[in-house]
């Protein structure tokens, strides 16, 4: 199972990557606008968004490209771990 994070802090990136892949998730961190994004998201089964950290329009891309795909996403204005932490609950709930 892989999940995408779009936004955070640059500083913490390992820290996502390292809890994300304690919980037996592929990661994959987005913290700032990269060229073809949605296929790039592509194959990801969960999307965690850090909404103080990403801009307006890459936040409404990824949520429609999550809804045309059915693909859950959490939604966290903290950018730090225990945040992130809860996002990744909800996500395996689903």
């Amino acid at each position: 199972m892989s999940i995408g994070i779009l936004g955070g802090l640059d500083r913490l990136k390992r820290n996502y990557e390292k809890e994300g892949r304690d919980r037996g998730y592929k990661v994959k961190v987005f913290g700032q606008r990269v060229p073809n994004l949605l296929q790039r998201l592509s194959g990801v089964n969960g999307i965690v968004l850090f909404t103080g950290m990403v801009s307006h329009p890459l936040a409404m891309e990824a949520i429609r490209f999550a809804k045309q795909n059915n693909i859950p996403v959490e939604r966290t204005h903290s950018s730090g771990m225990s945040g992130f932490k809860k996002c990744l609950d909800e996500i395996s709930l689903f």
